[in-house]
């Protein structure tokens, strides 16, 4: 998605988000030097022995290509920069890594759940995953992207601007935020993760998006005062 407008056309990249998108590119530039680099910085399901508890913040700066980079950072520019202008910047921050957090604890307790309903345990390993499909891929998938976060900026622009039209990049139709990223949630990360019809961690992008949400609505009800 694109978004212009309100905001007087492309905008000037602020520090923080040009320090984020310049971590990700040395981590991606990392991914294709250093052997096992990706290994390591994945996030992995908790009882596989790949997992390391680093790895619940490294996957935020971990791509799985150059067009998954691209399209996240893209997001992070034309989102993050607005966003970073009216909040503090340790608040923006702080909304930034509560997000991706949040979007991994949601992907990690849908994946609990699962495993628990199918084995009776949430504590599957290697032989129970290659039992079943369904437990396989909850034990094996290595999480990369900096998209769990960055719905969880998405959910805090159509709160702040409800009203500021967006648009598919290739579907020239303006849409009201408060429209537009419902829309977005419900149709395709919903609907795909019931589905599954692609490898995307589309509950990471919910738990994003709920945790992002929840704290810009805390922050606006609680601190009103010095919410800017």
């Amino acid at each position: 998605m694109t978004q212009f407008g309100r905001f007087g056309g492309m905008q000037r990249m602020t520090p923080i988000v040009q320090n984020i998108i310049i971590i990700n590119v040395l981590v991606f530039i990392a991914q294709n030097v250093l052997p096992n680099a990706t290994t390591l910085l994945a996030m992995y399901y908790p009882t596989n022995p790949m997992f390391k508890p680093m790895q619940l913040v490294t996957h935020m700066f971990a791509h799985g290509g150059i067009f998954h980079l691209l399209f996240n950072m893209y997001a992070l520019y034309s989102f993050g920069t607005i966003l970073e202008r009216v909040l503090p910047a340790k608040r923006f921050l702080f909304l930034y890594f509560f997000s991706g957090l949040g979007a991994i604890a949601v992907h990690l307790i849908v994946g609990a759940v699962t495993a628990y309903t199918i084995a009776g345990t949430p504590f599957i390993n290697q032989e129970m995953a290659l039992s079943s499909n369904t437990l396989g891929q909850v034990y094996f998938p290595a999480l990369v992207g900096a998209s769990g976060a960055l719905y969880g900026l998405l959910a805090a622009f159509g709160y702040l601007f409800p009203n500021t039209e967006l648009m598919f990049m290739f579907i020239p139709v303006p849409i009201k935020a408060k429209y537009m990223i419902p829309l977005v949630i419900l149709v395709y990360d919903i609907g795909f993760a019931q589905y599954g019809l692609d490898n995307v961690a589309h509950y990471a992008h919910i738990g994003g998006a709920i945790f992002g949400f929840a704290l810009m609505y805390y922050w606006n009800k609680t601190q009103k005062s010095d919410f800017y």
